[in-house]
């Protein structure tokens, strides 16, 4: 919408994302989808500021740098200060002249070097330090740069009227790393991506499903040597995977199967999502760190329960032996294959946690819930 009819027109609130508001291609762009359309819901049409994307130069250097050097998530590749004060040039430059208006932010670092008039939130599933050093063994900033981005992160979230936060314990470390007060920052939870409807009748055959666009970060490795001791045990299962492609020696594996990355949008891989999904016995997340990802409350979409590591704000998202189990994030192929042989021997016992799970994130894990607690923070805290 064009922001010259701002000042007379219905509009709840200003939108900024780093994404198009039409893209819910999966990760943060699904997550920025369905946040905005569920705010919208709430509060009237949004004014919706135009996205600030990389150039494709930097998008270059990101694939050929961060993806197969470093595995540095996408934002985080190429962000530096000088990067930041041109964000927060275009951003400026789009805000509505109206301060009566909220602005919420889809992520912070992007925008800190902002200085909005308005009151403003910004909806978060990490801070940068979280993201960086959590995530990543190896960086492509130097240590002065990342303590200048964190600090101006810190700055720009400490200014705001609230922190929607992903999870408690994003909300934690948050409060920890950056020095925020407690009483700026509001869990508000996830929901899933655009996933589509399940195939009836729901089935709980012998295999298990990884949705994971990170192989090793995921855990893909530690699930396939799982199975592999469930097998040993006697249990009939494999497992597949959707997105990043297993190394050749897991590929020659007789129970792994890779599904190849599968495009929402187009019938064929929407058709083939949903037919793995519905027949799979569960769902499996064994990641070395992770926030709130959002496999888990689509796998809850097909009444799959998740086998996850207990990492991040993973605990919150699953109700240990109802909705799901959490492994010990130091755990090892040898337990955890002994906790899938016993699970995948009670079939009854997979369809009732896939239910409960499916129960729990409709409760609690979707977009309506996380725009009901974000709007009810709306304006209840001063910007100092």
């Amino acid at each position: 919408m064009n922001n010259t009819a701002a000042s007379d027109s219905k509009e709840g609130f200003t939108w900024i994302s780093p994404y198009s508001p039409d893209d819910s291609r999966g990760g943060w762009k699904s997550m920025q989808f369905h946040l905005l359309r569920a705010l919208e819901s709430k509060l009237g049409p949004a004014i919706r500021i135009a996205p600030v994307e990389a150039a494709e130069e930097f998008a270059g250097k990101w694939l050929s740098r961060a993806q197969k050097l470093f595995r540095i998530p996408r934002p985080y590749a190429y962000y530096s200060e000088s990067r930041l004060c041109a964000f927060a040039r275009v951003v400026e430059a789009q805000l509505p002249k109206n301060g009566s208006r909220p602005v919420v932010f889809f992520g912070g670092l992007p925008f800190v070097k902002c200085q909005p008039a308005q009151a403003y939130y910004i909806y978060t599933d990490g801070a940068f330090f979280v993201h960086y050093w959590e995530y990543n063994t190896d960086h492509s900033h130097s240590t002065r740069e990342i303590a200048r981005i964190c600090q101006a992160e810190a700055e720009f979230m400490r200014k705001a009227a609230g922190v929607w936060c992903s999870s408690q314990w994003v909300a934690g470390r948050i409060a920890r790393e950056y020095n925020i007060p407690d009483e700026r920052l509001h869990c508000v939870g996830t929901g899933p991506g655009d996933v589509p409807l399940p195939i009836e009748p729901i089935r709980y055959e012998n295999f298990l499903v990884m949705i994971a666009g990170d192989f090793e970060r995921k855990g893909g490795r530690l699930a396939v040597d799982a199975v592999a001791e469930a097998r040993r045990r006697g249990a009939d299962l494999g497992v597949k995977f959707i997105g990043a492609k297993p190394p050749d020696d897991v590929m020659a594996l007789p129970f792994v199967e890779w599904c190849g990355w599968l495009d929402l949008r187009k019938e064929a891989d929407s058709k083939r999502f949903a037919d793995l999904i519905s027949r799979a016995g569960a769902h499996i997340l064994l990641s070395r760190a992770d926030l709130t990802p959002l496999a888990i409350p689509e796998a809850a979409v097909y009444s799959k329960a998740t086998i996850a590591a207990a990492v991040g704000g993973i605990p919150e998202m699953i109700e240990n032996g109802k909705t799901g189990w959490l492994v010990d994030p130091a755990a090892q192929e040898g337990d955890i294959g002994k906790l899938l042989a016993e699970i995948f021997a009670d079939t009854v016992l997979l369809e009732k946690a896939g239910c409960a799970a499916s129960c729990f994130g409709r409760e609690a894990w979707n977009w309506s819930a996380v725009a009901e607690k974000a709007t009810a923070t709306l304006c209840q805290e001063t910007v100092q």
